[in-house]
């Protein structure tokens, strides 16, 4: 895998502890982006699950994607790491298939004001 960026958050749900405490986390993330009057996060977390969704389905091994969140110059940013056998199939001949997926996630933030781009970690 590729060096991460130095500031990063990692948006894997699989490590969220259940329970109250998730839901009083989620609570206190909607008031924060409520009071800041923005809801970068909400759309980054929006985004996250869309592109989880997508390539769930398309990979063998669903158990080793990762998908970690950024920003650059552009704007945010989610990184997605996939098992290396899986790689090929979420890039596609020529690129078709990620790019496929950029423009759903980007579909999917429409409206929010922000343009969250998707790179494959290597």
């Amino acid at each position: 895998m590729s060096e991460r960026p130095p500031e990063f958050v990692d948006l894997d749900d699989d490590e969220a502890p259940a329970g109250d405490d998730a839901g009083d986390r989620a609570d206190e993330r909607a008031e924060d982006g409520a009071e800041n009057g923005s809801g970068d996060d909400d759309v980054i977390t929006r985004a996250a699950a869309v592109l989880k969704y997508i390539v769930e389905h398309i990979v063998d091994e669903p158990n080793d994607i990762r998908i970690a969140a950024s920003s650059d110059e552009r704007g945010p940013l989610l990184l997605l790491a996939v098992s290396d056998r899986d790689r090929g199939k979420v890039i596609g001949r020529q690129g078709r298939i990620v790019q496929a997926i950029r423009t759903i996630v980007k579909a999917a933030t429409v409206g929010t004001g922000e343009r969250v781009n998707v790179e494959i970690l290597d």
